[in-house]
């Protein structure tokens, strides 16, 4: 499924809980049939609840391997089902998955920075060669979309602007360094201009 919320698209594939303001524009497609439970719920913290989960993992999170938050939806679409509504189970099991989705933004955020961390040692390593934005991707995974969506997220730069940016300090370095051979030099020069990204 594809969800376009604000000026972002997010992918969902099976086994993931898409969490949504939905009084703020959005929509969302498939490419094929898909069956899909979902129920809206407001509150008086359920706004802020959105803001803080989305800022850290956007609106799309994997449950392929946490029983919490599939439990706790049977359970409030049960009770619905039947009509026998208990507004307080129904709120304790909405703040439980609001726990849930929290604490897998968390290893998520924890992830994010691996990857950053693996990839800027990458762009370092390898700063002198032709590096393209798939090529990055690929090593850490991630679709191209996703992987300059993060990257951006925590370094402030598209991989490509960090990358010129780490060459043309390099640069100064080497201007600044004694007796560096001025061949090297105009090596580095045309690996500032030259690249894929």
């Amino acid at each position: 499924m594809t969800i376009s919320y604000g000026d972002q698209e997010f992918q969902a594939p099976k086994n993931t809980l898409v969490f949504l303001n939905c009084y703020q524009p959005h929509m969302y497609r498939t490419n094929e049939n898909v069956i899909f439970e979902w129920f809206h719920f407001s509150g008086n913290s359920s706004e802020d609840y959105f803001e803080l989960l989305f800022e850290k993992n956007g609106c799309v999170f994997s449950i392929e391997n946490n029983f919490v938050i599939p439990e706790c939806m049977n359970q409030i679409l049960l009770m619905s089902e039947k009509g026998n509504i208990n507004e307080h189970f129904i709120s304790m099991n909405i703040h439980r998955m609001m726990y849930e989705l929290n604490e897998i933004s968390n290893e998520s955020t924890d992830i994010q920075e691996k990857i950053i961390t693996r990839t800027v040692a990458y762009i370092e390593g390898h700063f002198n060669l032709d590096i393209t934005l798939k090529e990055l991707a690929d090593y850490v995974n991630l679709t191209p979309f996703h992987f300059s969506r993060v990257f951006k997220k925590y370094t402030g730069y598209s991989p490509y602007e960090y990358v010129i940016n780490f060459r043309i300090n390099h640069a100064k370095k080497c201007f600044i360094t004694p007796n560096f051979p001025l061949r090297r030099l105009l090596m580095y020069q045309d690996s500032i201009v030259t690249t894929t990204l």
